[in-house]
């Protein structure tokens, strides 16, 4: 079967033509550009809980609606409503319990490779330069091992290009913790989404609130931020 982005993404595409409803149309309704859309309807960005559920109210139908009948991520549905009944105590325990075997999980790995070596799982590459697409489909990341500390942290890249050295050099594997704009601190590193296209950058904010992306290597020209863009933060590089 198809990679479920992918299906969510033809069933947006075929809910906006039953309804006779451009690109240009549904990207002004959810307030993004014609590419964001263009994106979702592809499969190469990954629509949110938070898209879908607009995409339902804008269509009229249900949030189900957007993915196959029969498939697993009804099974993973099934925990997170059993987990919304519990409460706060034991919800704290079912988080432990699977913290716990995770760790466990990560435990294994290292000790089948050696002491010093880790599996970790790569979900693409961005662009240190000019801007690099990262794949969307989270149920199939590049599995890759590494020698060294491997921090905890919530996805890992790799970086393409040397605008950001002497900090990461090109090829180099990245541990990033996921996080909006709303959590992210002025000159921290990130991992951003601009226009359809991913970037590591470092952050700088003024008094004025005007965004930009700052390269390191004095080779590349800054990034700054319209009103105007499609802009999103994914993630904080772990330093």
């Amino acid at each position: 079967m198809e990679n479920l982005a992918a299906y969510v993404g033809s069933r947006i595409r075929k809910l906006r033509e039953s309804r006779n409803m451009t690109p240009e149309k549904l990207a002004e309704k959810l307030g993004v550009s014609r590419v964001a859309v263009n994106r979702y309807e592809t499969g190469a960005r990954k629509a949110n809980q938070d898209v879908l559920f607009e995409l339902a109210n804008i269509f009229h139908v249900s949030i189900n609606d957007f993915f196959p009948k029969t498939t697993s991520i009804g099974n993973a549905q099934d925990m997170v409503d059993i987990y919304e009944q519990l409460l706060p105590k034991r919800q704290k325990l079912v988080y432990n319990y699977a913290t716990d075997q995770l760790n466990k999980q990560k435990h294994a790995y290292s000790s089948a490779l050696g002491e010093n070596k880790h599996v970790v799982y790569l979900y693409g590459a961005v662009s240190a330069g000019t801007g690099e697409y990262i794949p969307q489909d989270e149920d199939n990341p590049e599995k890759v091992i590494v020698e060294g500390k491997v921090p905890d942290h919530d996805f890992a890249v790799q970086v393409n290009g040397d605008s950001m050295e002497p900090l990461f050099a090109d090829q180099q594997i990245i541990y990033v913790n996921k996080a909006n704009k709303s959590e992210v601190r002025n000159h921290q590193f990130v991992i951003a989404e601009l226009n359809g296209e991913f970037f590591v950058k470092k952050l700088h904010i003024d008094i004025n609130g005007k965004i930009k992306l700052i390269s390191l290597n004095n080779k590349y020209s800054d990034i700054e931020i319209h009103d105007f863009d499609d802009f999103v933060i994914q993630g904080v590089v772990i330093i």
